[in-house]
């Protein structure tokens, strides 16, 4: 293989049981040039053994997303960055089309369409409303799986580590003032529904703490709260390297 050319850059924590899918329709693609990263909270099921079982570039490090983001495109060199959810899963043709896309039309920024990866009436029309006010700049993109040019995502400096929440928000915004966001058409990902779409009442609890996250930074450009996920626990491998910084593990 030649040289790499694009990067795909996955925080996890404690995702073994979604992790595998992702990696596997990524080790399916038709564009040969990437590599993946993956930046782990933490995990303290089988999430990094997993990855390296793919052969990915695998560090370990506690940080929320915004860092974690930062830090695989800070350790890549790559002209591409494709930012993935763990709990995603994509088409063959996926970074084929992300790839043409942008030798084609230039753009510094690109968008997927999502669809839920648990099929369901309410996850598809859930989805088409978050297509729907991604393209607005009103909602968070990420899940869906974000591509931007290093310059583009250089220029701006990375995700707002200051940012628990709705950081890819808040970059969405900020590179759009600076290229226009493209959707290409044929660019689709696959998502999870599991956090909005739960049993009970903490499914429906969801859909109101990410509104009320998606509201406190349109009013107050911050989030306050650490993501629970990324600080609530780190693997010993991972402590015992946080003074230093990050513990890189290879197949």
């Amino acid at each position: 293989m030649g040289p790499v050319e694009v990067s795909v850059i996955v925080p996890t924590l404690d995702e073994e049981s979604y992790l595998p899918a992702l990696l596997k329709s990524l080790s399916k693609q038709t564009f040969k040039a990437f590599e993946v990263l993956v930046v782990d909270g933490g995990s303290q099921d089988r999430t990094v053994a997993e990855a390296l079982e793919f052969k990915a570039r695998v560090l370990v490090k506690k940080s929320n997303i915004a860092e974690a983001r930062n830090i695989g495109a800070a350790l890549s060199s790559a002209r591409f960055l494709v930012f993935l959810d763990a709990d995603t899963v994509v088409r063959s043709d996926f970074l084929e089309t992300a790839v043409a896309t942008v030798r084609q039309g230039g753009a510094g920024l690109i968008m997927a369409r999502p669809e839920p990866l648990e099929p369901s009436l309410t996850g598809r029309v859930g989805y088409l409303l978050g297509w729907a006010l991604c393209r607005a700049k009103l909602t968070n993109p990420c899940y869906m799986g974000m591509g931007l040019n290093r310059e583009v995502f250089n220029q701006v400096n990375g995700f707002d580590e200051r940012l628990a929440y709705s950081e890819d928000l808040d970059l969405l915004r900020r590179v759009s003032k600076i290229v226009r966001p493209r959707f290409p058409k044929g660019l689709v990902s696959y998502n999870s529904t599991r956090r909005w779409m739960g049993r009970g009442a903490m499914g429906k609890l969801e859909v109101f703490l990410i509104l009320g996250r998606i509201l406190e930074y349109f009013l107050l450009r911050r989030s306050r709260s650490n993501y629970p996920i990324y600080h609530r626990r780190q693997a010993e491998a991972a402590n015992s390297q946080a003074q230093s910084g990050f513990l890189q593990l290879k197949a």
